[in-house]
């Protein structure tokens, strides 16, 4: 909800485009959590993509435009690209902050996976496990089945959840210890 809320405010961001100048637009997701729209615009009505039409969020300078722009050019941490329509067009975004581009990547995750007004509380929990399993496979970066403290810390800071490092290891520590009494009484 705290993604959703802020996505409809709305965050200045620069479009990257073929030429050398990328243009400052407002992007925001409309009232009813259905379309990605932009302002200004000459499009006015055009100038949105529909989450629904949205194939892929992608972290990052992975895609083509990315690549035709100098190393140093912009963050990586604040750039990402949605991929999206029948063709797969691109919409390249860099964000003031990091912070803003963990905001709209996981926001438009979740939206992907279908959360938004579902009417059946059945097919939003389905549909919220299915974006938890990807959530943490990605997270599990050496496929283990199992997250590391630095994959808990990296996937925590990706969720835009800001714990300290000592009481991730408190938790990692609690948790060991009720396995170990567990095993004690089986």
């Amino acid at each position: 909800e705290k993604c959703m809320s802020s996505m409809q405010m709305g965050t200045q961001m620069v479009k990257l485009r073929g030429g050398p100048k990328g243009l400052v637009r407002f992007f925001y997701l409309d009232e009813h959590k259905s379309c990605i729209r932009w302002r200004p615009s000459r499009k006015n009505e055009k100038a949105k993509i529909s989450v629904d039409s949205v194939r892929e969020v992608c972290e990052g300078k992975q895609s083509e435009i990315f690549q035709r722009y100098s190393e140093g050019s912009f963050d990586p941490n604040c750039c990402f690209s949605l991929y999206y329509g029948e063709h797969m067009e691109s919409l390249d975004l860099v964000s003031g902050t990091g912070e803003e581009a963990r905001t709209w990547i996981t926001g438009l995750k979740y939206l992907m996976a279908g959360i938004s007004d579902e009417d059946s509380l059945a097919k939003r929990q389905r549909t919220r496990d299915q974006w938890l399993k990807q959530t943490f496979t990605e997270a599990d970066k050496n496929g283990d089945s199992s997250l590391s403290i630095g994959e808990v810390m990296q996937l925590l800071h990706k969720l835009n959840v800001n714990l300290p490092r000592q009481k991730v290891k408190q938790m990692f520590k609690v948790r060991q210890e009720l396995f170990t009494l567990f095993d004690h009484f089986t």
